[in-house]
């Protein structure tokens, strides 16, 4: 744990984490709290493809509990358990929904070679909005289909040379 906690913490000084998310990071336990830090932070990792995606596959492979998917084929899966899900590497199709009883409804991020298909198919009295951000190097990748479920709205991330 010593050597990966030390090697996210250089590259993401490197990279310009601000200090609160520096002390966050030294301040984590295990691996389970660097991948917190990750889902609650994804916009920033991913504008600076932190971490990289080989380090993704060896120690964040596991993380499909808390919303952090790489390198999985999705055959229809339902995912609104959790308020983000990142995606990486990943194919298939996959569904989204408001969750009533959590009160959530699920914002997706996708990079590194996502061809993915999202839909919905519950119906509602008003459409909800769903967030689908997306690195600029795979923006045509990301599928949705248009219905009276769901409003998609799709949202770039640039990525940022560090």
């Amino acid at each position: 744990m010593k050597d990966i906690k030390s090697d996210l913490i250089r590259t993401a000084h490197a990279k310009g984490i601000c200090a609160d998310g520096y002390r966050q990071m030294l301040e984590s336990a295990d691996i389970d709290a660097l991948i917190d830090y990750y889902i609650a932070n994804p916009d920033w990792c991913m504008e600076r493809n932190f971490p990289d995606l080989e380090t993704l596959r060896e120690h964040f492979a596991d993380a499909g509990n808390k919303g952090v998917f790489i390198d999985r084929t999705f055959n229809g899966e339902l995912l609104n358990d959790l308020q983000a899900y990142v995606f990486h590497n990943c194919k298939g199709t996959i569904k989204v929904a408001l969750n009533v009883e959590k009160s959530i409804i699920p914002m997706l991020y996708f990079a590194n070679g996502c061809n993915i298909t999202v839909s919905c198919d519950v119906s509602y009295k008003k459409p909800i909005r769903v967030p689908l951000y997306v690195t600029d190097e795979w923006a045509n990748c990301i599928n949705h289909t248009v219905g009276d479920n769901c409003i998609f709205t799709r949202h770039t991330i640039k990525l940022i040379d560090t």
